[in-house]
């Protein structure tokens, strides 16, 4: 809940602000703008001296200095309520946004998404793998002309990483991995180092249930 300022005091602060607020009872000012919709309604509670009065939400000041500022740049009153209606469709999103429901319900929302995407990640309906460098792939449609070699290996059961042996790597070459299996726990593979004329390592983020086979190709 917006933070709350008795009456009083939101009329101290508005004169102390050079706010102008008409030269009878400024009260009546802010009951006014209350009526048209260019302030809320006020909320009555218990002041600091026991006495019921009306309370603004914080904001409510700053509504009001906006105004002072609209009226002297000599705009209408048509004018300044298209510019009201405008922020207090932001102020009501704002204060939506902040609620703790709200934030409950998006909490839930992100978290089922969540769920659903390693879900069918797990299914392999989807592949969610991320490179840690440039040498991941986890397409094969794109796949470069100039092939030095290709091949295919697997990752033994209980393991997160295989060396594949070759001669034809270089230190610039490209390696690109495809999985024919689902390698879960895992959700993500790489080529974590490559050693020149002698091979290559594939890595996972997580050992596999079971021997899980992939494919794989160079280009220089």
């Amino acid at each position: 809940m917006s933070l709350l300022i008795e009456i009083d005091k939101i009329i101290r602060m508005a004169k102390k602000q050079g706010i102008d607020l008409g030269k009878g009872d400024p009260y009546n000012r802010l009951r006014y703008y209350t009526k048209i919709g260019w302030l809320p309604h006020m909320i009555r509670k218990k002041a600091k001296d026991g006495e019921v009065k009306g309370h603004y939400p914080k904001w409510a000041f700053e509504r009001l200095m906006l105004l002072d500022k609209l009226k002297k740049q000599g705009l209408n009153n048509e004018q300044i309520e298209n510019k009201i209606n405008t922020r207090n469709k932001l102020q009501n999103l704002y204060e939506k946004v902040n609620a703790s429901d709200f934030k409950n319900k998006i909490i839930l929302y992100i978290t089922l998404f969540t769920v659903v995407i390693i879900l069918l990640n797990e299914l392999d309906i989807i592949n969610i793998s991320k490179s840690k460098n440039k040498t991941l792939i986890t397409q094969t449609s794109i796949v470069p002309n100039q092939i030095v070699d290709s091949g295919s290996s697997f990752v033994p059961a209980g393991k997160n990483n295989v060396f594949i042996k070759n001669q034809n790597i270089l230190m610039g070459s490209r390696v690109y991995i495809t999985f024919n299996q689902n390698f879960s726990p895992a959700t993500r593979y790489w080529v974590s180092k490559i050693d020149p004329q002698k091979g290559f390592y594939v890595e996972l983020d997580a050992p596999t249930f079971d021997n899980v086979e992939f494919s794989w190709w160079i280009s220089n």
